[in-house]
């Protein structure tokens, strides 16, 4: 594949996996595919990122980060919650259970 495409794919992936990172599955998977073409514009280039693709890849990194913190944040409040006293009787109260 041509290099320069591959560096082009990576900054997009790159870019949205940031642009996504509320939706945090969507900015692990574009993340994870950015880093993927980095790798593969690396490969091809004798082991260097350069241009675009080093962007792409960093990134690509902090959308992977920053999805993952919010996930674990997510996961972390819903459990908090669901185990709150207060919580469960406000959704029984709410919903009729």
């Amino acid at each position: 594949m041509d290099k320069e495409k591959l560096s082009t794919q990576s900054l997009v992936f790159g870019i949205l996996s940031l642009v996504f990172t509320e939706l945090s599955i969507l900015g692990i998977i574009f993340g994870a595919i950015g880093k993927g073409k980095a790798k593969k514009f690396a490969a091809e280039n004798g082991g260097a990122v350069t241009g675009k693709a080093k962007v792409g890849k960093i990134l690509s990194t902090l959308g992977l980060v920053f999805s993952i913190i919010g996930l674990v944040c997510t996961v972390i409040i819903a459990l908090a919650c669901i185990a709150s006293p207060e919580f469960r009787q406000t959704l029984m109260s709410s919903y009729g259970f």
